[in-house]
C-alpha cells in the first residue's frame, strides 16, 4: 500500500483576525505543535496541539496532527483515536480517512482498514485514490489469510487453514486463487471428490486459470478416470500449448486408456520440448513397447540406460523385450543387472514397494521363482493396492504353474484398473487357454463328469480341452448325453 500522506495541514488565515483571543490562542499552539514537528520534536508538537485543542477542540485538521505526532512516537492507539475524531469532525476529510486506515494496515487490521475506506465511499468522499486503496488493502487482506492458511496447514493445522480460507471467500467470493488453494489442500489430504469441488468453482471464475486445471487432470488420473483426465489435460493445453509436464500427463492417459497411437504423438512431443527429461523418455519408451514397436521401445530404453544406468526398472523392460524376441542370454544379462540395482537400494528402503516388485520381475527373469514369489508377496503386503505387482505375481504363479493362483492374481489387477484392460483380458484368456485353467464341468447322464475348457461347440456336440494326468487332450461329447453344464468360477 502506497505511503499514507505525511504532511501536517498549515492552517492559513483568509482575511483579518477579528475575533477574541481564544482563537488566537489556539492558532498560536497548532502553529506552534507544525513547528515542533518539522523539527522532529514530537513530544512538544503533541503539547502545542493538545494545548490548541483546549481552546478550540472543533478543528478537524489539529486532531489530524496531533495524531500524526502521536503516531511518531509509536502511540498508536492514542492516534487512532485523534483519526477517528478529526473524520467525526469533517466527514469529507480525505486525509484523516486514508491515515487511519493506513494505521490498521500497519498492524494488519485488514477488516478494520477496508471499512474506514468503505466508510469514505459512503459518505461521499470524491477522492480517485480511495477505490485504488481499497482494493490494495483488499489484496494484502487476501493475500495474508492465504499466508497463514498455508503456515497452519504446513503445521498440521488443518481445521485453522480452511477456516482462513473460508474467511478470505467469504471476503471475496470470486477470490479464484482461494478455491484452487482449498482444493489443493483437499488434494494433499487425499479428499480428491471435495478437491475437485473447490477446483472446478475456481475454473468456473477463472476458466482459463491454468494450475486448477492441471490439477483436476490430476485428480481424475488418480481415481483411475483416464477419460476425464485427458479431457482436464486437453483443455490445460488448449492454454498452454507448450507445456511439456501436460504433454507427458496427456500421453500417459492415453496409455492406461491402451490408445498407444495417441499416447506416442504426445510423449514425443512432450519429450521435444525436453529432450533431457528421462521421465518422458522412459514413458515413450514403455508405449512403444506395449504397441509392439519393439525396435523403437528397445532404442529408447538404450538412451536411457547410457544417460542413467541406475534409472528404475528400465533393465527389466528391456529384458522382457529382448526374452520376447528370444535373446534369452541378454534379457538374462539385464534381469541380472536390474537385480543388483535394486537389491542395493533397497538397503535404503527395505519397504519400497517398487523395488520389491523390481526384485521380483528380475528373479522371475532369471528362473528363480521361489524367490520371486517371496518379493512380490512383500511388494502387494507394502502396497496392497499396487496393480503392478498383481501382474508380476500372476505371471510367477505362471511358471511354477500354479494356474490357478495366477489367474487370481490376474482377478485382483484387474478390479485395481479403471476399466477392463485388454492387455489383462488376454492374459486371463493365456492362462485359461495354454494352461488350462478348468472353467467349466460337465455333468453325464451317466453320473461321470469332465472339467475342462470348451474349444468347440455345434447344436450336437460339445469338445472338451481338457488336463489328463501329466499331458492335455480333447473329448469329444455328444449334448444327449450331456445332463447339465457348469460354468466355475474362475
Amino acid at each position: 500500500m502506497k505511503k499514507l500522506t505525511e504532511t501536517l495541514i498549515i492552517i492559513v488565515l483568509l482575511g483579518v483576525l477579528i475575533f477574541f483571543g481564544k482563537d488566537k490562542l489556539a492558532m498560536f499552539y497548532s502553529n506552534q505543535g507544525f513547528d515542533y514537528y518539522e523539527k522532529a520534536s514530537y513530544e512538544q508538537a503533541i503539547d502545542s496541539f493538545k494545548k490548541s485543542l483546549m481552546f478550540d477542540p472543533s478543528v478537524s485538521t489539529v486532531h489530524y496532527n496531533l495524531a500524526k505526532a502521536y503516531d511518531r512516537v509509536q502511540l498508536k492507539e492514542e492516534a487512532i483515536s485523534e483519526y477517528r475524531k478529526s473524520i467525526s469532525l469533517d466527514p469529507f476529510f480525505i486525509w484523516g480517512y486514508e491515515a487511519l486506515a493506513n494505521i490498521y494496515f500497519e498492524k494488519k487490521l485488514y477488516d478494520k482498514a477496508i471499512a474506514v475506506l468503505q466508510e469514505a465511499t459512503a459518505n461521499g468522499v470524491n477522492n480517485d485514490e480511495i477505490a485504488p486503496l481499497v482494493n490494495h488493502v483488499s489484496s494484502e487482506y487476501m493475500a495474508n489469510l492465504i499466508n497463514t492458511a498455508m503456515t497452519a496447514f504446513d503445521n498440521g493445522d488443518k481445521v485453522k487453514a480452511r477456516e482462513l480460507l473460508s474467511k478470505a471467500l467469504q471476503h471475496n467470493p470470486n477470490f479464484a486463487l482461494g478455491y484452487y488453494i482449498f482444493g489443493y489442500f483437499y488434494y494433499l489430504e487425499e479428499k480428491l471428490d471435495k478437491a475437485a469441488e473447490k477446483l472446478k468453482k475456481a475454473i468456473q471464475l477463472d476458466p482459463m486459470f491454468l494450475p486448477a486445471r492441471r490439477l483436476l487432470g490430476d485428480i481424475y488420473f488418480e481415481k483411475k478416470d483416464f477419460s476425464k483426465a485427458a479431457d482436464a489435460y486437453k483443455v490445460a493445453l488448449s492454454i498452454n500449448t507448450n507445456n511439456a509436464v501436460l504433454l507427458n500427463n496427456l500421453g500417459i492417459c492415453f496409455m492406461r486408456l491402451e490408445d498407444y497411437h495417441k499416447a506416442a504423438k504426445y510423449l514425443k512431443e512432450a519429450l521435444n520440448l525436453n529432450p533431457e527429461n528421462i521421465n518422458f523418455q522412459y514413458s515413450l519408451a514403455s508405449v512403444y513397447r506395449d504397441a509392439g514397436m519393439l525396435k523403437e521401445s528397445i532404442a529408447e530404453y538404450r538412451s536411457i540406460i547410457n544417460k542413467e544406468p541406475n534409472y528404475p526398472n528400465v533393465h527389466n523392460d528391456l529384458a522382457d523385450i529382448y526374452e520376447r524376441g528370444g535373446h534369452k542370454e541378454e534379457a538374462s544379462r539385464q534381469y541380472k543387472e536390474e537385480l543388483d540395482l535394486c537389491l542395493k537400494k533397497l538397503q535404503a528402503k527395505p519397504r519400497d514397494p517398487f523395488l520389491l516388485n523390481g526384485i521380483a520381475c528380475a528373479y522371475n527373469g532369471i528362473g528363480e521363482y521361489d524367490k520371486a514369489k517371496i518379493y512380490a508377496k512383500r511388494a502387494i503386503a507394502a502396497k496392497p493396492d499396487y496393480r503392478e505387482a498383481y501382474l508380476t505375481l500372476s505371471n510367477i504363479e505362471n511358471n511354477l504353474c500354479d494356474f490357478k493362483s495366477s489367474m487370481g492374481a490376474l482377478k485382483r489387477a484387474n478390479e485395481l484398473s479403471p476399466d477392463d484392460p485388454y492387455f489383462i483380458k488376454e492374459a486371463m484368456d493365456n492362462v485359461r487357454q495354454l494352461k488350462f485353467f478348468p472353467t467349466t464341468v460337465i455333468h453325464m447322464k451317466n453320473n461321470r463328469s469332465f472339467e475342462g475348457i470348451i474349444k468347440r461347440q455345434t447344436k450336437d456336440s460339445i469338445t472338451l480341452k481338457m488336463d489328463i494326468g501329466s499331458t492335455v487332450g480333447t473329448v469329444g461329447l455328444l449334448r444327449r448325453d450331456i445332463a447339465r453344464i457348469v460354468s466355475k468360477e474362475e
